[in-house]
């Protein structure tokens, strides 16, 4: 296991573990007890930081399991900033960071999967999870989650036959309208709401309309969300490189249209760098160009780790050769939008070789339902 270095960070009162950090796929992050903060690699599963209220003491019996017992102790004085207190770098226990970070990476999966969040399936695995990891509560939770849905209550059966992994990479090589770039972001486009796709561009299906300048976004609803909620969200076109008061240069509500969301902007032109955002509040600050690029490369490499596993439920008639091809274009886009953030550290990681992840099972998208 890698070595954690504790620091002690007097503005906020909480000790700080800081590891290697995370590759090209980003973290996943874990809140397991109170008091304690957790984020590990979603490639390689290792843990990044781990950020610990050492006045809680939920936290600190985590710590003694996962560091050590001395690793307590050694936390407190550091907080009290007692004499002689000196950081000492610590590596956690194997098995038990294990546990944590699968549960970590499953719940990040579940955040931007095709495959609804309300899926008995994805219940039943954190509470496995949750119980090879000792979180009682969270294993509790879980399995009532599970087991309400499996006795009929709101599940809803994901669709296989909308998924074609060929027919995306195809997509892919077309998806290109020169100066225009979208991404949804899953911390802003909560996934009750918003159904993911494979990749960013089936997230937000963009294109212009035939014989015109209107720029067409098209968004899928999650199954069961709430269909006047939905209507309160807004898709802006913003040029992050202009003078605040003149960022927004375009905006229009999502209407609903079935099981899809649609909206229609006009680009007013001149712009040689326009992102398409969806957000809750027509007043949200606009990112920057480097966020939005960030938050695409995760994206995109949330879309290749999908593509390793190759999950039979979410598109059944497709091959391994599909998901392979997938894979190879999604790590592609990852770096070049890294490079594009200026993370050329990350960037040339995308092209170190990779093993998936041991234990990334993901029921509910092998089953997909």
């Amino acid at each position: 296991m890698r070595d954690l270095t504790p620091s002690y960070v007097p503005e906020t009162g909480e000790v700080i573990l800081d590891g290697p950090p995370a590759g090209p796929a980003g973290e996943a992050g874990l809140v397991p007890v109170a008091g304690m903060e957790l984020a590990f690699d979603r490639a390689d599963g290792h843990l990044v930081r781990a950020i610990v209220d050492a006045t809680a003491v939920p936290a600190m019996e985590l710590v003694t399991k996962l560091f050590g017992r001395h690793a307590a102790g050694t936390l407190r004085d550091l907080a009290r900033q007692a004499d002689g207190a000196r950081p000492q770098a610590m590596s956690p226990a194997a098995g038990l960071s294990a546990a944590l970070s699968s549960l970590a990476r499953l719940d990040a999966a579940r955040a931007t999967s095709p495959v609804p969040a309300s899926s008995p399936w994805w219940a039943a695995e954190a509470a496995v999870l949750a119980e090879q990891a000792g979180l009682r509560s969270r294993t509790l939770a879980e399995a009532g989650r599970a087991s309400y849905t499996q006795r009929g209550g709101r599940s809803h059966k994901f669709r296989q036959s909308g998924m074609d992994v060929a027919a995306e990479v195809a997509n892919l090589q077309k998806s290109r309208l020169p100066g225009l770039h979208w991404v949804l972001d899953p911390g802003l486009a909560p996934p009750e709401v918003f159904r993911p796709g494979l990749t960013p561009y089936s997230d937000l299906r963009v294109h212009r309309d035939a014989g015109s300048d209107v720029v067409i976004v098209q968004a899928t609803l999650a199954p069961g969300a709430d269909r006047q909620a939905a209507g309160r969200w807004h898709v802006r076109l913003v040029d992050p490189s202009r003078p605040s008061q003149w960022r927004v240069l375009a905006e229009a509500e999502f209407k609903v249209a079935g099981s899809r969301l649609l909206a229609e902007l006009l680009p007013p032109g001149g712009s040689e760098e326009t992102w398409i955002e969806v957000v809750d509040d027509p007043e949200r600050p606009v990112r920057s160009a480097k966020a939005h690029r960030i938050q695409r490369a995760l994206r995109w490499a949330d879309a290749a780790l999908r593509a390793e596993r190759a999950p039979e439920g979410i598109a059944p008639r497709s091959t391994p050769a599909d998901w392979a091809a997938l894979g190879r274009v999604a790590w592609e886009r990852c770096r070049l939008d890294w490079e594009a953030a200026g993370d050329y550290g990350r960037a040339a990681a995308v092209l170190v070789s990779r093993m998936p992840v041991p234990g990334a099972v993901y029921l509910a998208e092998i089953l997909g339902e």
